[in-house]
């Protein structure tokens, strides 16, 4: 698969170094209540940040972004993680098996999806039972995140695609859409 994201490797190395979403990939660890055996999955990981952090945390930590520059440069600032592996894939056609993760998470690239909806029945499908999946994104008017009614819709659209307790949250100013798989 060639790299068809907006992401060519000069421009990723430049977000990797200056555009990262520290704050987020802090936070989403920090509210997915993850646990020693877990398995989670970062899609859109970008450069991987989240997925370190989590690593350190869970048994293993899986990233999966649609360029392969962002997961060229994962690899490598996650070499010394025997825990942690890197897929080029997007949202809508996950290279993982059935009810593989305890957590699903994607931070500030919910907008970047091709189909939300076909990404969201793929994250159903890898998580298991009891697991959840957190989507991240800014609170924002324009086409980089969601504002309080797009988040609504989207815990209704968990919802319909079969997530149970889909709610809408908002620590450190970041709008949260979690949905649960139900057991």
């Amino acid at each position: 698969m060639g790299d068809t994201s907006p992401w060519p490797r000069v421009k990723s190395e430049i977000y990797g170094l200056c555009g990262r979403n520290p704050k987020s990939n802090r936070l989403v660890p920090s509210i997915a209540e993850l646990e020693p055996d877990h398995v989670v999955l970062d899609i859109g990981c970008g450069p991987g940040a989240a997925v370190r952090a989590a690593a350190g945390v869970v048994a293993r930590a899986v990233g999966v972004d649609r360029s392969e520059a962002m997961i060229t440069i994962a690899r490598r600032r996650s070499r010394l993680f025997s825990n942690v592996e890197y897929f080029v894939a997007g949202a809508e056609d996950l290279p993982l098996p059935d009810a593989m993760f305890d957590r699903v998470w994607t931070i500030h690239a919910f907008h970047h999806w091709e189909s939300p909806d076909q990404g969201i029945v793929e994250c159903l499908r890898v998580i298991k039972p009891g697991g959840r999946l957190l989507i991240v994104e800014s609170e924002t008017k324009g086409s980089h995140g969601l504002d309080a009614s797009m988040a609504a819709e989207l815990a209704h659209r968990l919802r319909s695609a079969g997530f149970d307790d889909a709610t809408v949250s908002k620590p450190h100013r970041q709008l949260v859409v979690t949905g649960m798989r139900a057991d």
